[in-house]
């Protein structure tokens, strides 16, 4: 279970700054600043679990690789 939490971590945090990022560009403080505590939270989750684990930085980095790719996506449909 500790796997499938820190993956879904760094996804959400992945995908968050993306919108986080998004926010600042189109000068929207009170959204960025959401999404300031939501990627600082999920962040949190992640760091705390591979702290206590070295094992669960598999799940995290694939965590962010996949978050990252979808935040991309995300973002480039909004585009167009």
């Amino acid at each position: 279970m500790d796997y499938i939490i820190t993956f879904m971590a760094l996804f959400i945090t992945d995908v968050v700054n993306t919108l986080y990022i998004k926010s600042i560009n189109n000068e929207k403080p009170l959204t960025a600043s959401f999404w300031a505590v939501v990627l600082t939270f999920a962040a949190s989750v992640a760091v705390i679990n591979y702290t206590r684990d070295n094992t669960m930085l598999i799940p995290a980095l694939l965590g962010a690789f996949v978050g990252t790719y979808v935040g991309m996506k995300i973002k480039n449909s909004n585009e167009t």
